[in-house]
């Protein structure tokens, strides 16, 4: 009777014991490079919020060089909140908090980025109307992450920044390293993308420069150094994460290959692009003729200026048709040298490096769209009067009409 009285009381203390004792979970996840790549045989280190060590151990290694990877687990973990820290052996390592509650969890994927600091943001007095939302730059819930976004100007130039707002002729910003506020003109951008490969602005110059290069021959230099001939290029028209198609005759199996336009460097059209410096050329020298005429009608206050250069086709042939006949194909090889000597055939995208700069300047001159900006001062009045106003509302007016009529039938 005692003995079994002892061995009650002996179990009943184990289970007292056990019952006070936390219960304990496992942590596991996944580490990956910025592009995408398994992180395989890295230190992970798992610490309390005071940065104490607690626990080491590695990812694992692919098997066959080819299956599963990057992956590490942690056993035995008290409810609590903890961080994360994975050596990546490069400018950034892996920071990842969180918090273990009363099950095992698996914090997923983890990439190497910085944390950004928060701050306050800045409301920056502007007379413009915002023709873009305000862009969030806190975090989302349960994300320590914010979003940032990548400025590129038209010499290359890239910054890291949180773009605040973008508004009719500028973009405001806070720069992502000392958290300073500032701002920069649309005519000196040359694109702006986020973390994500969404691209938010796109300046005119990089559209031009895109639909000069479509289906044109040529070859591409990555941000590898990589280098990669074709015989056509075709670019998507999208703001997220748009891809480069190209085709390549010397393929026998004739398959197309994508490319993400965010692993482009450089793309140099072939000999294909003289058709552009032709037709620039052309038209350079229609405006020419046709502006010096034009000022010559203004003098004389009469057509004959536009009339001389039509011949009279009887003999003897008089005019000065000539003049249009020698100062085009004038304009035209004098474009086709200019374009060689300025090397227009080679465009850059993405920058290799923050203070790296383009070897040229990326902006290209659009007389159409010069002409438009300088007119603004005298059309937007006229756009804006009441009479203007009046007529292109005329459609709004008729729908609310209707809508009141329905409105009192209803009723």
């Amino acid at each position: 009777m005692k003995v079994i009285r002892f061995i009650l009381i002996i179990g009943f203390v184990f289970q007292s014991i056990h019952a006070q004792a936390p219960k304990q979970y496992n942590v596991k996840g996944t580490a990956y490079y910025k592009s995408n790549i398994l992180i395989e045989e890295a230190e992970v280190i798992l610490m309390d919020t005071t940065e104490k060590v607690i626990s080491r151990t590695k990812t694992s290694k692919k098997l066959l060089k080819r299956f599963g990877g990057g992956k590490f687990t942690f056993s035995n973990i008290k409810p609590g909140h903890y961080k994360i820290r994975i050596i990546t052996e490069e400018e950034v390592n892996i920071n990842h908090r969180f918090e273990v509650k009363n099950k095992s969890i698996n914090v997923g994927r983890l990439y190497p980025f910085k944390e950004f600091p928060k701050y306050v943001q800045t409301d920056y007095p502007s007379t413009n109307l915002f023709k873009m939302r305000r862009f969030s730059t806190e975090p989302t819930p349960g994300d320590s992450i914010n979003i940032r976004h990548i400025i590129v100007d038209l010499n290359g130039i890239a910054k890291t920044v949180v773009v605040d707002s973008v508004v009719d002729d500028s973009t405001y910003y806070t720069d992502a390293n000392n958290l300073n506020t500032n701002m920069i003109q649309k005519d000196s951008t040359y694109f702006i993308y986020n973390d994500y490969g969404v691209f938010i602005f796109k300046s005119r110059s990089f559209k031009d420069r895109i639909n000069e290069l479509q289906q044109r021959d040529g070859f591409i230099i990555f941000q590898n150094n990589d280098t990669l001939y074709f015989d056509n290029i075709f670019f998507e028209n999208e703001m997220d994460n748009p891809q480069v198609a190209t085709f390549h005759l010397s393929d026998s199996t004739i398959n197309t290959k994508y490319h993400s336009i965010f692993d482009i460097y450089k793309v140099r059209t072939g000999p294909s692009y003289v058709s552009t410096s032709v037709r620039k050329g052309f038209w350079n020298g229609i405006y020419t003729i046709g502006g010096i005429v034009t000022l010559q009608a203004l003098v004389t206050k009469s057509f004959k200026p536009y009339l001389s250069l039509a011949p009279d086709f009887t003999p003897p042939i008089e005019g000065n048709y000539g003049t249009v006949v020698t100062i085009i194909p004038l304009f035209t090889l004098g474009r086709i040298t200019y374009d060689w000597y300025k090397d227009k055939r080679s465009n850059y995208f993405m920058p290799t490096h923050e203070n790296d700069p383009y070897p040229k300047n990326m902006f290209v001159f659009s007389f159409s769209k010069w002409v438009w900006k300088k007119s603004q001062p005298v059309i937007k009045p006229i756009i804006n009067s009441r009479l203007v106003k009046w007529w292109s509302n005329r459609k709004l007016r008729k729908v609310q009409k209707e809508a009141a009529k329905r409105k009192s039938a209803s009723d």
